[in-house]
């Protein structure tokens, strides 16, 4: 039995036709990512392209197979929109549009016998830069841990190499343009690779926008919804791991708790809404102050705390007194109301034998210290405090 070329269009257009059902079909539970729109968009022209291009080649009809090839230039110039759309970058309709009009120029030129090569290559050139631009979007943004990531950008890097090998062939002119590319030529894989393509791509699509769901889910459960801290279940997890590793290493960990001074008086004298404020602008000085691999998180009402990997307590309290100056220098005033607020700190050194809790409470207590030595100020707990949980060195 011989494998008809032709034949072998019709069920890569029906598979392209049912992924980009499949496409729509997710976008229809989740309409917050538009990225699926882009996707069926790219399925939907592949697919009515590929279908024209079926019925031009059956009837020698060489109208109908420009028809086709126009339709069908519309799908890579989609992939490149939605994988900009699932980075949340701009679609830049004018970049979308040049493919597409660059091919039309090119068959519209007067190449005599050559038009057709040549719009032939212009089209599969547009194909491998679309896709090969869209694999370049998402490996910028590997950083985020989506593993269907992988397997998607697989599909659509081989995807784009075929249509590179094919604009060879073309420009070669290897197989005949008014009829279905022979299996036997580079272009001939594109017969079963297209289904492949369509399914792969929109399985992976709609798994790796399902894997970014599910982690904004997990991140939004132990993230505090005010101040955009570690929530205190969240806090404790990393926190007790970090000193873990650290001990490990044999590396230094400290810990600064802060608490915002007087924060009831602001909000009964200035009302939430600014104590919200103030909350916020905390939490946004603390960052600014941090490394990556820092944890800071929302102890509960006004105070936080900081866990600072590899840092000694002198770096430790270095960096509570940014944050304690900065934080009262910006927040003197808002909206021209003369609110003042500062914040106490009280910083401590994990030592080999102590458990988290056991530092959390000496930085606790050297915060309350500051309290007692008038506020605005940062402390840090002595050696003694390690065991003792009394003594404080005022450093400020």
């Amino acid at each position: 039995m011989q494998l008809d070329p032709l034949t072998l269009m019709v069920p890569a257009v029906l598979a392209t036709a049912f992924a980009g059902i499949l496409l729509i079909g997710a976008w229809w539970f989740n309409h917050r990512v538009p990225a699926l729109i882009w996707w069926s968009a790219a399925n939907g022209f592949n697919a009515a392209g590929l279908a024209v291009l079926t019925a031009g080649f059956a009837w020698h009809a060489p109208g109908l197979i420009a028809l086709g090839s126009g339709i069908n230039i519309m799908s890579p110039a989609m992939v490149w929109g939605g994988a900009r759309s699932f980075n949340d970058l701009p679609a830049r309709i004018p970049v979308i549009a040049a493919g597409p009009a660059i091919w039309l120029a090119v068959a519209l030129l007067p190449f005599g016998q050559d038009n057709q090569k040549w719009a032939a290559v212009a089209a599969f050139a547009a194909w491998f830069s679309y896709v090969s631009a869209a694999v370049w979007i998402l490996w910028r943004t590997r950083a985020e841990k989506l593993a269907a990531r992988w397997p998607l950008m697989g599909f659509m890097a081989a995807h784009s190499i075929i249509y590179l090998g094919a604009g060879y062939d073309a420009f070669a002119g290897q197989f005949p343009l008014n009829q279905p590319p022979p299996l036997d030529s580079w272009f001939g894989i594109v017969h079963f690779e297209t289904i492949l393509y369509a399914m792969g791509t929109a399985l992976f699509m709609v798994l790796v926008c399902k894997e970014r769901m599910e982690a904004g889910y997990i991140e939004a459960a132990r993230t505090d919804p005010l101040t955009g801290a570690a929530n205190r279940t969240a806090f404790f997890e990393t926190a007790h791991r970090l000193l873990d590793r650290c001990r490990q290493e044999q590396s230094p960990l400290s810990l600064v708790m802060f608490d915002l001074d007087r924060f009831k008086s602001i909000n009964d004298n200035h009302g939430h809404q600014v104590g919200d404020r103030i909350l916020r602008d905390f939490a946004d000085t603390v960052r600014l102050s941090l490394r990556p691999n820092d944890l800071f998180g929302r102890y509960g009402g006004e105070e936080f705390a900081v866990v600072l990997p590899g840092a000694s307590i002198e770096t430790a309290c270095a960096i509570a007194e940014r944050i304690r100056q900065v934080f009262a220098d910006t927040n003197e005033f808002v909206d021209g109301q003369p609110v003042r607020a500062t914040v106490s700190a009280g910083v401590a050194v994990a030592s080999p034998e102590m458990t988290l809790e056991a530092v959390i409470e000496a930085a606790d207590m050297a915060m309350y210290a500051a309290k007692d030595s008038g506020r605005n100020r940062v402390e840090r707990a002595s050696t003694a405090s390690a065991t003792a949980g009394a003594n404080v060195i005022r450093i400020a």
